[in-house]
């Protein structure tokens, strides 16, 4: 009857534990679902044909596609022909924003950066790939 009893609680302990568990993963899950999502027009941004000796700037569209406000804390470029601006107000759940990037090549033939973003979405960071070509003008 004992070993019986001790069967039974172990079971009872088992049982409890796997449900904390799965309530802990719906929690996370849940809470992972009400947070912002950052949501960009597209992650290689064409940049063409560049002449030496001039910037070109182009716009990058993103959407907050999540339940909660996002905001873009930091971007970073990889190097100091490309500069970016971003919006530093609060995006609500379903609102878009655009981020300028530019430019101001310093070399001619094909060129590949990297642009890094920063939020506070569940994302929290996406690159951005741009590219083009610079020619002689």
């Amino acid at each position: 009857m004992r070993g019986r009893l001790a069967y039974i609680i172990g079971l009872i302990f088992i049982v409890e534990g796997s449900l904390l568990c799965q309530n802990s993963q719906s929690a996370t899950s849940q809470e992972e679902n009400n947070k912002s999502y950052f949501s960009l027009e597209k992650k290689v941004v064409e940049f063409g044909v560049i002449e030496m000796g001039t910037t070109k700037t182009v716009q990058l569209a993103f959407t907050n596609t999540g339940k909660k406000t996002l905001v873009l804390s930091d971007v970073y470029t990889t190097c100091g022909c490309t500069t970016v601006d971003w919006p530093k107000d609060p995006f609500l759940p379903g609102k878009s924003g655009v981020i300028k990037i530019s430019y101001n090549p310093t070399e001619t033939g094909p060129f590949n950066k990297t642009i890094s973003i920063y939020t506070n979405a569940q994302n929290s960071s996406e690159v951005v790939q741009i590219n083009g070509t610079v020619v002689d003008k």
